[in-house]
């Protein structure tokens, strides 16, 4: 009777509804069957298409009455159902029955089938810019749209479009179908942004709505009827239950250790991995085509192993490369079992028929969607329900910060013994590198001499074969896919690639959506962090333990470094407030580690996770001085120190002391190895493009350890660490290996990375203003303007290389002494104990040498001056190390701006450095002579 008086509150059908049903109808005869409705009818529903979108971003009344019907709700999905096999149809050759117009190319079937494309994409943009309105008023709408399934639509059209504009054009050079294909990416991309604008109004202010979402990006798959899983009460029983028979997220358990007969049960993963393990390493199509019959074998278990329904998976087996992406990503689920399966497998043999039950069977609390109800989709998605009862006392706040998480786990006497084993290790591998390649020169030219070829030779000349320079660049290739991940990878989860795709301009809509989903809304009280029911605390553990969710947060921080966005970029302020929260919840260190690269001392995310971590903490703790705010630092109230800021910190510093400096000082030891003439340029380690990321991500930390030094009490933290010796270490080796920059070097032109180098990132001592206000669940209002497309050419960030003519062992490290110098300074002032520890490590004579000019360091002789004024201030024992030093030498600049102005520099009597003129000089010496003559 309930829901018979919510139905008779609905008002009757108006004539606008009445339209849009025709032209749902309409819409979807004509992608049931092509050809049906001639282009003249099909041009009319457009319009009035149109029409409708207009009064749904203008008119309240519309979106209320259209969102609440069920029959839109359902007729969009109907069409979502039809279309979108008939755009991947056009789009994709793997999809299409082959032809000799596009000739297997997916970018020349998509030029073939331009003008259809054109009309299709626009006619289901309309669509879903109306469904997007329509979820702009209430709860009702965004489940009714749950109900039938719409979202499910609008995931599996997502996927279609990132596909689409991910990959590059594989056609042969044709201008004209270049550029059709380049308009349609286009269009694939605006279609794409208004799916992300429906996926973040169908989460707006509804829980039930954001659990169900974050479970299917960043969930497991699995049958609904598996026996290991079993939904229980809804989650969140305290909010408002979901009309209609969407589906809602539960609790439920899974064993953790069954039976131990079962481990050893030849199930069809185990059946899977003997065959893909026990076939050939080559040829590899064996292994594709192992895998594709055995898909035919173990069909029930295919969507727990790859998240995908059966139709997709029978699709994805007509497209090579599709089976391969298949094989790996079973192998890589698998790979685990491949270490001792037959041993497991004997040992079944020898368990008795019943074994003792000493130990129950363990069940682990998860999270499910129950689906069981929603038509058409029978499967759930479950995730382990995350612990955060463990991280509640830590992210409250509450918990005081006890001397022990003060502790530095890594002394300064640790780390310089990993310094000098970075350095060690380093230079034997470059005389084990050298002593082969000396080996095989000598074993080359001897066979050169005999007048033979030797059989490895002949390989490597033919360029079929395994080892030759087409097979490098290949893996070299394969190396830069590794690294990133393959565009259109849907393993790396649905929405990793939109980063790749999108501008500053129309992303704002995928943060948003991570945004809502775990940042904490404005208004709240304090008590919106207790307890394990916190559901923002609850989608940032699953967002950061699952992979998918890993890759699309590193790859969202990575946007920031791509485009050189700036501090007041809204993107940027997103993503604070998004790392706020995982630095809230006590996550930020396995952010951090998540993030990094074996390839990379420093990842591009790491390093952005840094930058951002930096900004938190100057808006947090810095004075009003510093950070710019209107208040005076007397009125403003020092912010005290949390225990998940604390042991945060405590991890970037052990970091950057156990990994960071050790691995960078081996690399600036390494150039003045090779400057000296004990190793070659050539055996240098990294690349330009390397070296340009460490130096990137050094700065970052120094930045970060700047800003803490305008906190008393972070500073009174570093100065116990004893940061001092890592700074010293850093500065010494710099002082040592790099050359210092001449005037000469000023007026030459600049490479156009080494100009880049010369503006660094902004200084730690410079005003920053606080971050404004961003609203957390600011729904997509339909009176927004639409996104500004890209234009033809921007299809990525404008990244590009640097040239390779530089060479990275002459890598000269610009104005990072100079911000050393600068964070020595503000430890060392009004700090007698960081005055002793810089005496300690001899970090007054570098100091003092750095007061020459170097042209790499602007400014650097002025900063140097003031901190030696701060280190000499009251310490007796610094005054007497700098009275007792003496001038021995000048060093002569044969062809300087002295030499060439008639001037020279000596040292005097007193132990002073003096200029005198070399022709006043000369004629003294002339005198001197002819005296001795007349004698």
């Amino acid at each position: 009777m309930a829901d018979q008086s919510a139905e008779d509150t609905r008002p009757k059908c108006t004539p606008t509804e009445l339209m849009l049903k025709v032209i749902l109808v309409g819409t979807l005869s004509h992608y049931e069957t092509r050809g049906m409705i001639d282009d003249k009818r099909l041009e009319h529903m457009l319009s009035a298409g149109k029409q409708i979108l207009y009064k749904s971003h203008q008119e309240s009344e519309v979106r209320q009455c259209l969102g609440l019907s069920p029959a839109i709700w359902q007729g969009l999905t109907d069409v979502l159902a039809k279309a979108i096999p008939v755009l991947e149809s056009q789009s994709f050759a793997w999809k299409s029955p082959p032809s000799a117009n596009y000739d297997h190319s997916s970018s020349n079937l998509i030029a073939f089938n331009y003008f259809s494309l054109v009309k299709d994409i626009e006619r289901l943009n309309d669509l879903c810019t109306i469904a997007r309105n329509l979820l702009a008023t209430t709860k009702e709408a965004q489940n009714l749209a749950a109900e039938k399934g719409f979202d499910q639509r609008i995931l599996a059209l997502i996927d279609t479009c990132v596909r689409v504009t991910a990959r590059g054009f594989d056609g042969e050079t044709n201008a004209r179908n270049e550029e059709r294909w380049q308009k349609v990416v286009n269009l694939y991309k605006r279609l794409l942004i208004t799916c992300l604008q429906f996926l973040h109004n169908f989460i707006m202010h509804n829980e039930q709505r954001k659990l169900v979402l974050w479970l299917d990006l960043f969930g497991y798959y699995s049958t609904g009827d598996s026996k290991l899983i079993t939904p229980k009460e809804p989650l969140d029983s305290s909010g408002s239950p979901p009309r209609g028979i969407a589906p809602v997220v539960k609790t439920g358990e899974r064993l953790v250790n069954p039976p131990i007969r079962a481990l050893y049960d030849q199930t069809a993963e185990d059946l899977l991995l003997e065959t893909i393990s026990n076939f050939p390493r080559e040829p590899a199509t064996i292994k594709e085509e192992a895998a594709m019959l055995l898909l035919a074998n173990i069909k029930d278990h295919m969507e727990k192993l790859l998240g995908r329904d059966l139709v997709e998976i029978k699709e994805m087996g007509k497209d090579p490369e599709q089976v391969k992406e298949i094989r790996g990503a079973l192998s890589a689920i698998l790979g685990a079992k491949v270490d001792g399966w037959s041993d497991l497998k004997d040992k079944a043999q020898e368990l008795p028929r019943t074994l003792p039950e000493d130990e129950e069977p363990r069940k682990k609390q998860i999270l499910t969607i129950d689906r069981s109800m929603t038509a058409g989709f029978p499967r759930t998605c479950w995730t382990d329900l995350p612990d955060v009862d463990e991280f509640g006392a830590l992210s409250g706040g509450e918990s005081p910060v006890t001397e022990e998480d003060k502790c530095m786990p890594r002394s300064a006497q640790s780390a310089a013994e990993t310094l000098q084993e970075a350095k060690d290790e380093l230079m034997a591998r470059l005389q084990e590198t050298s002593q082969i390649m000396g080996e095989g020169e000598q074993q080359h030219y001897d066979a050169g001499e005999g007048g033979a070829v030797r059989e490895d030779d002949s390989r490597s000349a033919d360029p079929g074969v395994e080892g030759s320079m087409e097979e490098e660049e290949d893996e070299d290739e394969d190396e830069d896919d590794d690294y990133r991940g393959r565009p259109g990878d849907q393993q790396r989860g649905l929405l990793t690639d939109i980063p790749l795709v999108l501008g500053p301009a129309e992303i704002e809509a995928l943060p948003m959506i991570i945004q809502a989903g775990i940042v904490d809304s404005f208004g709240l009280k304090g008590g919106e962090r207790s307890g394990s029911r916190n559901m923002q605390a609850i989608r940032c553990h699953i967002l950061l333990t699952q992979e998918t969710g890993c890759n699309l947060l590193r790859e969202l921080l990575i946007f920031i470094a791509a485009w050189d966005l700036p501090d007041d970029e809204f993107y940027f302020k997103m993503m604070v407030q998004i790392m706020e929260a995982v630095l809230k919840n006590g996550l930020m260190s396995r952010a951090y580690a998540d993030f990094g690269q074996p390839k990379d001392i420093i990842s591009p995310a790491q390093a952005v996770v840094i930058k951002i971590l930096t900004h938190i903490f100057r808006a947090k703790y810095s004075p009003a001085s510093v950070t710019g705010s209107a208040q005076t630092s007397a009125t403003k109230a020092a912010a005290t120190l949390c225990r998940v800021d604390v042991l945060t910190v405590r991890y970037i510093f052990t970091i950057f002391r156990g990994n960071i400096i050790p691995e960078t000082c081996a690399l600036i030891y390494l150039q003045g190895q090779i400057r000296a003439g004990r190793a070659l340029p050539e055996d240098f380690p990294l690349n330009l493009w390397d070296m340009e990321r460490v130096y990137e991500g050094v700065y970052q930390f120094l930045e970060f350890f700047a800003v803490l030094t305008e906190n008393n009490d972070w500073k009174g933290l570093l100065v116990q660490w004893e940061i001092v010796y890592d700074l010293v270490t850093l500065i010494k080796e710099l002082e040592a290996s790099i050359p210092k920059g001449s005037l000469n070097s000023l007026t030459a032109t600049a490479s156009p990375a080494s100009a880049s180098r010369s503006s660094p990132p902004k200084d730690s001592q410079q005003a920053a203003a606080p971050p404004g206000p961003v609203s957390v669940e600011r729904p997509y209002d339909p009176g927004d303007p639409e996104p500004v497309d890209a234009g033809p050419n921007n299809t990525g960030p404008g990244v590009e290389s640097p040239p390779i003519t530089e060479d990275p062992s002459e890598f000269e490290w610009r104005n990072l002494k100079k911000l050393v110098v600068l964070v020595l300074s503000s430890l060392v002032w009004k700090c007698p104990e960081v005055q002793n520890q810089i005496r300690k490590y001899g970090g007054v004579e570098t100091i003092l040498s750095c007061t020459s000019f170097d042209a790499h360091n602007p400014y650097i002789k002025e900063h140097a001056v003031m901190c030696l004024k701060f280190l000499l201030e009251g310490n007796k024992e610094n005054q007497k190390l700098v009275e007792d030093l003496e001038a021995r030498e000048v060093v002569k600049d044969d062809g300087g701006v002295l030499e060439k102005s008639g001037y020279e520099a000596v040292i005097d009597q007193v132990g002073k450095l003096a200029i005198r003129s070399k022709e006043g000089i000369e004629g003294k010496a002339e005198k001197e002579k002819r005296q001795l003559a007349g004698l």
